[in-house]
């Protein structure tokens, strides 16, 4: 089947593609398919490819790209393309793939609607996140992106701050001195949490976070002034 057959018809106003061209962050149109149907030069940068038609007609699990060679990161971008499109809502996200870009950056992913107000896509820009210094324990190994929404309410954002730092593996000791607070004080956060969640021990409480989304949530006091911090450390 031809490339051009697979991407529903979506004509942008050349208004738009002019603007989206002269833009220097990552620009990029993607029908309901999660297929591309306009990238700019930046965004063609972003995935390290060579020109625009190794993107144009293809999903993110199609493109030969460092950023998207991991099945798993590839496909959790089409996944967030098909939320974006079924809830009509946008998705604001913290990118880390340190294996593909030298940096975090903050991607943005926006219902794409025509004339009747209809959802026919999803429109993605990108951001760089200006770092000041590098942190390892939040640019880790493990490529991903963590969403800038909260999933739900609920858990308060106290209660995230917290669970944040515990579901990345951080001891309850290193949680209190980040936070200023006892280690009793966070022992008894957690308890309420394993109540909340019907689970006994932080296994379980991982997994019913992966379950509401709430293990890439990254709470709103850390991210702020264009830096993340967590306590002891910027990045």
């Amino acid at each position: 089947m031809d490339k051009k057959d697979l991407i529903p018809e979506i004509t942008l106003p050349k208004s738009m593609v002019t603007l989206f061209d002269q833009m220097k962050e990552p620009y990029c149109i993607k029908n309901v398919e999660s297929r591309f149907v306009y990238a700019n030069q930046a965004m063609v940068n972003l995935f390290r490819v060579d020109n625009i038609s190794d993107l144009i007609g293809n999903t993110d699990k199609e493109i030969k790209s460092k950023l998207v060679e991991d099945e798993e990161v590839a496909g959790e971008f089409v996944r967030q393309d098909s939320l974006v499109v079924s809830s009509e809502q946008s998705l604001n996200l913290l990118d880390i793939h340190p294996h593909a870009v030298d940096y975090p950056f903050i991607t943005n992913k926006i219902p794409f609607r025509d004339i009747n107000n209809e959802c026919i896509g999803v429109l993605v820009y990108v951001k760089k996140l200006e770092v000041y210094s590098l942190n390892d324990y939040v640019k880790g190994n493990v490529p991903g992106s963590l969403l800038l929404n909260k999933p739900d309410d609920f858990f308060t954002e106290r209660q995230c701050e917290i669970m944040f730092y515990r579901l990345q593996g951080l001891k309850v000791k290193e949680v209190a001195k980040r936070l200023n607070l006892t280690e009793n004080t966070i022992n008894n956060y957690m308890q309420t949490l394993y109540d909340m969640a019907n689970v006994n021990n932080l296994t379980e409480f991982k997994e019913f976070c992966e379950i509401r989304e709430y293990h890439r949530y990254l709470p709103k006091r850390f991210l702020s002034n264009q830096h993340i911090d967590f306590g002891s450390s910027i990045i």
